[in-house]
């Protein structure tokens, strides 16, 4: 905790020094994104953004490329463990790439409304020291989780691609990954290095994909709990003030507060709501992709123990899992405390008018938006429930291939 809360204080001074306004942070940090997804041209908060531009047809074009490309190495290895495997794993990843532009390409307009809803959130809170306080942990928070990733995303893979290439200059060639370009033998310095670099080009795309995908996910899961936390904040000032109304009568100021509550209620569950059925297919494709992933590395990793870069792979997916089923864990608890704010405002000393008000407001908080990846809630126990699964099923493809 004592490491987080450095890194926390070195990312507020980091966005303190670009300007003290939390709406010009905001304003960075959405643009920071957007650059990373305009190096495959997926950068929709752009004015006047078209989906089909020069750069994006070319990553379709190489993303059709490298499906085929890693077909062909999977039928080429079949019968090998470790290479059908390998390719098997990075085959995957294409199903990865096209649900994440999918999802940002085919619900464009969805997005900029959520956006613009962020934009006039925090133009409308900014001002109230306590919000802005708010505002300013939510928009930490949103870029260390960014960071955070962008670093174990890069890592994995970066570890692969350097061991391998000491590998290859001390004993012999070696990828990093299974797929290779075909009719290209490996046997060459020339033909190693085609390959590796095609290998290179190709994890660097597939990176930058997921960092700026996440990096959204992580701006709009943060902006959901922002949305909970003002609430709360609006709900205890609320609370302060009919608990010094004791005589029982609902002065007009707490009335227009229960309406103010209300809306920003209605905005919020629309907001959430929004962004669970963004996501939900998006979940489904790629914690089923992870999932297989898992249990392929899992079986090499216990058929070969020697199988190093499995490791490095195993806690690639593995971060990138917890990060999804972390945040969701974190909106679910949110949703829930709000729920508990509201019922311990005491409503005993409003009109019956406001008494209402406020069991419709708690009434409503009970059904928030949830996210989900089709069979079941993104949270904590999603995580481990998936893990158990792929333990499982590895165990069983290991015990099946033995007995025959």
């Amino acid at each position: 905790m004592y490491y987080l809360e450095q890194l926390r204080a070195l990312v507020r001074r980091y966005l303190e020094r670009r300007s003290p306004d939390p709406r010009i942070q905001h304003t960075f940090i959405v643009q920071s994104i957007n650059r990373v997804g305009g190096m495959l041209g997926i950068d929709i908060f752009t004015p006047g953004y078209s989906s089909t531009n020069l750069l994006l047809r070319m990553v379709l074009l190489n993303t059709f490329t490298f499906f085929w490309i890693n077909l062909y190495s999977l039928t080429t290895t079949y019968g090998n463990l470790v290479d059908f495997m390998y390719s098997f794993e990075t085959l995957l990843y294409v199903g990865i790439a096209c649900i994440k532009m999918y999802v940002f390409i085919k619900n464009k307009t969805l997005i900029l409304q959520m956006h613009q809803y962020m934009i006039d959130f925090f133009d409308h809170f900014h001002g109230d020291r306590e919000q802005d306080e708010l505002l300013v942990r939510t928009l930490n928070n949103t870029t260390l989780l960014s960071s955070l990733f962008a670093v174990c995303s890069s890592s994995a893979p970066g570890l692969l691609f350097v061991g391998s290439l000491l590998w290859s200059i001390a004993v012999e060639y070696v990828l990093p990954f299974g797929f290779f370009i075909p009719t290209v033998g490996m046997d060459t310095l020339q033909g190693y290095t085609l390959n590796y670099g095609f290998q290179m080009l190709e994890t660097t795309l597939m990176v930058i994909g997921i960092i700026s995908s996440e990096s959204a996910f992580f701006m709009f899961q943060q902006n959901a709990c922002l949305q909970v936390d003002m609430l709360r904040l609006q709900l205890r000032r609320l609370s302060e003030l009919s608990a010094a109304n004791g005589d029982g009568s609902s002065t007009k100021e707490i009335r227009t507060r229960i309406q103010t509550i209300i809306q920003h209620h209605v905005e919020h569950l629309d907001y959430s709501k929004s962004m669970c059925s963004l996501f939900e297919l998006h979940f489904f494709i790629v914690f089923g992709c992870i999932f297989f992933q898992l249990v392929s590395n899992v079986v090499v990793i216990v058929s070969v123990p020697d199988w190093y870069p499995g490791y490095f792979l195993f806690i690639m997916l593995t971060v990138q899992l917890f990060f999804s089923c972390a945040l969701g864990e974190t909106f679910n608890i949110k949703s829930d405390e709000l729920t508990v704010a509201i019922y311990n405002v005491p409503w005993y000393n409003m009109e019956v008018r406001d008494q209402k008000a406020m069991r419709l407001l708690l009434m409503a908080s009970q059904n928030p938006g949830r996210l989900s990846y089709g069979f079941g809630t993104v949270n904590m126990r999603a995580f481990f429930e998936i893990f158990r699964k792929t333990y499982s099923i590895a165990m069983m493809m290991i015990s099946v291939n033995e007995e025959e």
